[in-house]
């Protein structure tokens, strides 16, 4: 199951809400993972974002939902205006901060939502004779941190999302690439046997979505490898 929801609008258009949650990660003492509050919140726009772009949405607005304490709040909100404008989007930032009880440990969560016309939906369009590959590698907890050299960057998703030479984009979450790809190619009815090679761990978690699988016309393929550099790993079922 994806991280979005469509909820039909209006005759053409689909509301596309995505969502990401950060629970033991922050600068309290009691977490288990140590990072900045405006990181988590960046991860969580990640995985928001690339949820919502994947499947062709138009993001329109966030949502973020605060645990960890009034001063958390405008930190994070920076740090979310920052992507946006490197992403040249225009998006509004709302949402509300627990004020009344604090937490022993943080918690934060971030939803954007989005809107796409059902005839332009990005999912299922990926034809059989389509090549693919994984853009980045899969990371998790310390890594993400410690290994941003080995993450696709946004700005990489939303160009290759945006490619002409790019049938479809999926990120990959914390049950691995195999399993990203098995639903990839069974949303697009191909139920031939998935065996891939591939340098990377397939089972591996992807974390926040520190990678993500292209599905593409092969004969462009040097424009994509191009565009990835060392990121672009071949994905052969």
């Amino acid at each position: 199951m994806r991280d979005s929801t469509f909820i039909p609008f209006d005759d053409s258009f689909d509301l596309v809400i995505s969502t990401d949650n950060a629970a033991n990660i922050g600068e309290k003492a009691g977490d288990y993972i140590q990072a900045p509050y405006p990181l988590v919140a960046e991860f969580m726009f990640r995985v928001a974002f690339m949820e919502n772009y994947a499947v062709g949405a138009e993001p329109l607005s966030i949502l973020l939902h605060n645990f960890s304490g009034d001063d958390v709040w405008e930190p994070c909100v920076s740090r979310i205006h920052a992507i946006i404008d490197r992403l040249d989007l225009s998006l509004s930032v709302t949402g509300s901060t627990e004020s009344n009880f604090p937490l022993q440990q943080s918690a934060l969560a971030l939803t954007i939502a989005g809107k796409i016309h059902r005839a332009e939906k990005m999912t299922g369009c990926t034809p059989e004779h389509a090549a693919f590959a994984v853009i980045g590698e899969p990371l998790v907890g310390e890594e993400v941190m410690d290994d941003q050299d080995r993450m696709a960057s946004l700005s990489l998703f939303k160009e290759l999302a945006d490619h002409p030479a790019v049938f479809e984009t999926r990120p990959v979450g914390s049950k691995g690439i195999l399993y990203e790809l098995k639903e990839m190619m069974s949303i697009n009815g191909q139920a031939r046997a998935v065996d891939p090679c591939c340098p990377l761990d397939l089972f591996k978690s992807g974390g926040p979505s520190t990678c993500f699988i292209i599905s593409y016309k092969k004969e462009q393929e040097a424009a994509l490898r191009t565009a990835a550099e060392a990121l672009f790993h071949p994905l052969v079922p």
